[in-house]
């Protein structure tokens, strides 16, 4: 039996010595550069404005007779689906870094980049930001999910990354 211990303690030990400590891989870089944005244009950017066209889809949820549909990174379209064969684009919510949302009593939750916001629906005619809770969120980390964190050395004092965008080619 002690013969059979030290054969799978053996075995178990093989990978750890023919690892190469020499070749450490360099941490990748990742293809998009952040869009940033001061705490002052972060907490100003919050606006209803005219429907649009959907063009970056990221999460749906369903309230009541109505869809929001996530744009990735810029905000929610609210969608009235009274009529599922002919739904109506009612209005664009803008929120600079917002990746999800939910929605509970008539509250729309969603991250505003670092922040998270809660706004008042009502009847959907005015917007309400009712709270919101300055860095409650990690910062957004790149598309290519490379686990990559953005080094803001350089960067303006409170900015805050919004989005991403495909680096330009040089």
């Amino acid at each position: 039996m002690r013969k059979h211990a030290k054969n799978l303690l053996l075995l178990l030990l093989l990978p750890l010595l023919c690892s190469c400590p020499g070749s450490v891989d360099p941490m990748p870089e990742s293809a998009y550069v952040p869009i940033l944005m001061s705490r002052q244009q972060l907490e100003a950017s919050i606006l209803q404005k005219e429907p649009r066209t959907i063009s970056n889809a990221g999460k749906i949820y369903r309230h009541g007779h109505y869809i929001l549909v996530n744009e990735l990174y810029k905000g929610v379209h609210i969608i009235d689906n009274k009529n599922p064969e002919a739904p109506v684009n009612l209005a664009f919510i803008q929120v600079p870094g917002c990746v999800d949302l939910a929605v509970k009593d008539n509250v729309l939750y969603v991250d505003n980049a670092v922040d998270l916001l809660a706004i008042k629906l009502g009847d959907l005619t005015s917007l309400q930001v009712a709270k919101r809770v300055r860095n409650a969120l990690p910062g957004l980390l790149p598309p290519d999910n490379l686990g990559v964190v953005y080094d803001m050395a350089g960067a303006p004092e409170e900015a805050i990354i919004v989005g991403w965008e495909l680096k330009k080619s040089e």
